[in-house]
């Protein structure tokens, strides 16, 4: 359910409030673990004669994408004074980087603002969790951080080793959510629920510690990527190149077809040539730095 907000108050403003991308499962940790990336979303908000919405930059978002942002803003300000919302989403869209999460996350706190609110992260969750159906994403998108979320709701902020770079592989093509959340099976056995559960344990721990080994017993998920490896077979390709190369940990960012690898500082730039490599000229390899804070309210 969403959770209602206070009765808006309209003071005369400008609201501008921005929320980063975000990787999530990070291999086994299916819709529980995330970690927010510092590309940003960036959604402007004030009072106007009727409720619209335009877009401007590189990346622009399908018509469902646009009902998503203005139910957000639309709950945070209320429907009875329309807002004008203008977002410069730099996150590609529709590669498994949170786009649609970072998104409806800064159009309710922008919103929120312009209606004279103070939304608390605690307010902001549930809201974007329920409208756009991933709560690692929405966690990610207003904490920030390394993050896990629990069966209620519950964000644990997660220790990720100071060492640890992120590096994404990703392609020019998408893959639509909806296809890829397809592609999993209706149930799962014991034995993959059990190996399921032992690899994220390690994963966790692998990524406070920066531990090679622990991460490598954290490889190979059964419950989303192995189901959908021929979605995107160059995914389990890229995954490869990356660790031989000297990754950490590599595995699909969120339902792909991005890749996400985790790499010391030192490796940085051999993995990053071996993934752009991998790539042959049909994507491109960004180097974000994790985002510690969230959503933020900028003016």
């Amino acid at each position: 359910m969403i959770p209602p907000v206070p009765t808006p108050v309209f003071p005369a403003m400008t609201a501008v409030a921005t929320a980063p991308a975000s990787s999530a499962n990070l291999g086994p940790g299916f819709d529980t673990l995330a970690l927010a990336l510092d590309i940003r979303c960036r959604v402007t908000a004030q009072p106007a004669d009727r409720w619209c919405i335009e877009h401007v930059g590189d990346e622009r978002p399908t018509s469902g994408e646009d009902d998503l942002v203005l139910t957000a803003a639309r709950h945070t300000a209320g429907t009875e004074r329309p807002l004008a919302l203008v977002v410069e989403n730099g996150i590609p869209m529709g590669r498994g980087l949170g786009s649609s999460a970072a998104a409806a996350t800064a159009a309710a706190a922008a919103a929120a603002s312009v209606a004279g609110i103070h939304m608390g992260h605690d307010a902001l969750l549930p809201l974007v969790a329920s409208l756009e159906g991933h709560p690692d994403n929405a966690a990610a998108a207003v904490y920030g951080g390394l993050v896990a979320v629990g069966p209620g709701g519950t964000v644990a902020r997660l220790e990720l080793h100071p060492s640890l770079r992120p590096l994404l592989a990703v392609p020019d093509h998408g893959l639509p959510t909806t296809r890829a959340r397809a592609a999993l099976p209706e149930t799962v056995s014991r034995a993959v629920a059990a190996r399921s559960v032992a690899r994220t344990v390690m994963l966790v721990e692998g990524l406070r510690l920066a531990d090679r080994a622990l991460l490598e017993e954290a490889s190979g998920d059964e419950l989303h990527e192995r189901p959908r490896r021929h979605l995107h077979p160059e995914a389990e390709v890229l995954i490869a190149a990356a660790k031989r190369a000297g990754a950490l940990h590599a595995c699909w960012s969120g339902a792909g077809p991005a890749v996400l690898a985790l790499v010391d500082r030192a490796e940085t730039e051999r993995v990053a040539e071996v993934m752009s490599r991998m790539l042959g000229g049909a994507g491109r390899v960004l180097t974000p730095p994790v985002a510690p804070v969230g959503v933020e309210v900028v003016h």
